[in-house]
């Protein structure tokens, strides 16, 4: 794929490429399922190297390394897109809002979903507005967004948040047969049951019949199951 790199851009990717691990990209390719280039760069290195242009860049130069490295499409240049885009020097709004939803439309894989959640996150927390946005995406026919919906609002399972909206989204999902929607209730479920047990149990009562076993699995791992019979 071609795609143009400023100085800056130029240069973080060629320090990028010094922590290239063949193998390891081999492998992480194929866990991975993607069609994408992989380099097998670890992640802590990659959080170190944005983390160190994020010292000397400003809010405007980092927004636009993010998205030179998001267009390469080298899969461990766009992992260290989102992690850009997640430093707190980047402060959430509306502009930054659009570049989630840009670039969750083509997401196709769990990793790089989770490491732009931590931008949604910032965004959402900031202006709760953008969950009208994302409700939209839990009929949407790409699982990966419907996946999102729920990965976007886990703040929202912690204490001091309401999560009964996302609890309707986790009941609608309930009969979806993609395992990724089925381990991602889990997940929600699995946090929200760390301070209140109970809630999670209530939705686990209604809809444990036709939740997928991995569902099940994540969601009960800390709680006694012999509440539910």
């Amino acid at each position: 794929m071609n795609y143009t790199l400023s100085p800056i851009g130029a240069e973080f990717l060629n320090q990028l490429a010094a922590f290239k691990n063949p193998a390891r990209a081999v492998v992480e390719q194929k866990y991975h399922k993607s069609t994408r280039q992989h380099w097998g760069v670890s992640v802590p290195n990659i959080e170190k190297l944005a983390h160190q242009f994020g010292k000397s860049l400003d809010e405007a130069a980092l927004i636009k390394l993010a998205d030179e490295l998001w267009h390469t499409n080298i899969f461990d240049a766009m992992t260290a897109a989102l992690k850009i885009m997640a430093l707190p020097k980047i402060r959430p709004c509306a502009e930054l809002w659009q570049r989630v939803t840009q670039y969750l439309a083509v997401i196709d894989g769990w990793a790089l979903e989770d490491h732009l959640a931590r931008t949604a996150w910032k965004c959402i927390e900031a202006d709760e507005k953008w969950l009208d946005e994302v409700e939209a995406w839990t009929k949407h026919p790409n699982f990966w967004m419907r996946r999102a919906a729920l990965i976007f609002t886990l703040p929202y399972a912690k204490i001091g948040k309401n999560p009964e909206r996302m609890l309707q989204w986790a009941g609608l999902y309930a009969t979806d047969p993609e395992w990724f929607i089925q381990k991602a209730i889990g997940w929600w479920l699995r946090d929200l049951g760390k301070h209140n047990p109970e809630r999670v149990l209530k939705f686990l009562k209604q809809h444990w019949k036709i939740l997928k076993p991995v569902a099940r699995k994540e969601a009960t791992r800390k709680l006694d199951v012999t509440l539910l019979f």
